[in-house]
């Protein structure tokens, strides 16, 4: 008995197991549904075949003075569901945003803001890490299931081809700013939709501006259409510029993700070809 309890736990281990759980299943979906939860509605009028209460005899009294008009606040406007709308959604988080000063600020930011139907999907909060005014800061794409477990940016497979394409360079992981172009990944890693980005996005640059870094690259086709537009290029033969709001201006350069290292040869060229772009430009310019 006790070898197969010591099998059971190893084999738990080998599959990322990290957390005890019940025997009920729980929809975490619904963790923080109350926040969202309408009034219940007061029935309007009696149903028809239901027993009616007595009625007390009607008593004259004098009629009380008519109380002042109490001024309500008007309640922000809602979408279906009772959620706010996108606009306001994007303008609250652009305010958290602002108001961090620190990326341990900012990190404390993105976990207590609610806004996002992401946030209640997700497993965790994955906030930028790595050293202030780094020579490169690295965003991938919206968290995989590797990086929402561990919690960790760039974990898993995705760190492990990371560190193949910098173990023949000059350039170590702790070197580098690294961040998500999401803070949450979406359900079943299914592509966010364009609300989720908007409303992610004052995050991103505002990471990018607490971090300061000197150079920008951004790994894959998210980051560069959040940050850049629709029409950014992928990948870039050169380096263009990203100007954040309120904040610097700063070069950037788009490659493929390091997960298209598996892709086909063709990704794997034109990786190597953009990381040696890379290395000549920090190798030439301090």
């Amino acid at each position: 008995m006790m070898q197969d309890a010591l099998s059971l736990l190893r084999l738990y281990t080998e599959w990322g197991v990290d957390t005890a759980v019940t025997d009920n299943a729980t929809d975490h979906r619904l963790a923080e549904a109350g926040a969202f939860r309408l009034p219940p509605v007061r029935e309007q009028g009696r149903r028809t075949g239901q027993p009616q209460p007595a009625t007390a005899p009607l008593q004259h009294s004098p009629a009380p003075a008519t109380p002042p008009a109490v001024q309500r606040p008007t309640p922000p406007p809602l979408v279906e569901g009772g959620i706010a709308s996108l606009s306001e959604s994007v303008a609250l988080a652009q305010q958290v945003a602002a108001q961090a000063t620190t990326p341990d600020a900012l990190r404390s930011a993105m976990e207590q803001f609610d806004t996002c139907s992401l946030r209640g999907t997700a497993m965790h909060t994955l906030a930028p890490s790595g050293p202030f005014n780094a020579p490169l800061m690295l965003i991938g794409d919206a968290p995989d299931a590797d990086e929402d477990r561990s919690g960790q940016v760039f974990a898993g497979l995705c760190g492990t081809l990371l560190d193949t394409l910098l173990a023949p360079l000059p350039l170590e992981r702790g070197q580098l700013a690294l961040s998500t172009a999401l803070p949450w990944r979406p359900p079943g890693g299914r592509p966010p939709s364009e609300a989720e980005q908007r409303i992610c996005l004052p995050f991103l640059q505002r990471a990018i501006t607490l971090f300061a870094p000197r150079r920008v690259l951004l790994c894959g086709r998210l980051p560069a259409t959040m940050l850049l537009g629709k029409d950014a290029t992928l990948p870039k033969r050169d380096w263009g510029t990203l100007t954040l709001p309120n904040g610097p201006t700063l070069p950037v350069l788009v490659m493929r993700h390091p997960l298209q290292l598996r892709a086909s040869p063709t990704a794997r060229r034109e990786i190597w070809q953009t990381l040696m772009m890379v290395m000549k430009t920090l190798r030439d310019t301090p």
